[in-house]
């Protein structure tokens, strides 16, 4: 019943364009689960949606406005907007929509506050205070 499944899963991606990265070529940091029926992809989904950083989404806003202003998105919808698109390219391409999705559900984990003008900010004070950033 398992590898029926899992089967099942594998064959769904035979309908990828040979530009698409296939789950089993994706890098596994270590061993996973032997019966898990989902593709590696697919499971690195699951780890980011129930992820402390991505739980930290819900309250922290987009954008920050100065007027009373109801239009103002939440992290959380953003990157999920952010998936909706990037998967409707994906699919018109062929490609992996579980490696799409996966990549734009985490493409704002770990942003510092105020977005890429927070990073700003900060790379200002780094810089003017003489602290290296080691990026590995």
């Amino acid at each position: 019943m398992i590898n029926d499944i899992k089967e099942i899963m594998r064959r769904s991606e035979d309908r990828l364009s040979d530009f698409a990265c296939k789950s089993e070529e994706g890098i596994k940091l270590r061993e996973e689960e032997k019966e898990d029926i989902r593709p590696m992809f697919f499971r690195d989904i699951d780890k980011i949606i129930h992820s402390q950083s991505y739980a930290r989404y819900i309250d922290k806003t987009q954008v920050y406005s100065f007027i009373a202003n109801d239009h103002i998105t939440h992290r959380v919808l953003h990157v999920q907007l952010v998936s909706k698109v990037a998967r409707t390219i994906g699919r018109a391409l062929r490609l992996n929509e579980d490696l799409i999705e996966g990549v734009a559900l985490a493409h704002d984990v770990g942003h510092t506050p105020f977005g890429h003008t927070g990073e700003k900010f900060l790379n200002d004070i780094a810089q003017k205070e003489k602290i290296r950033i080691l990026l590995s």
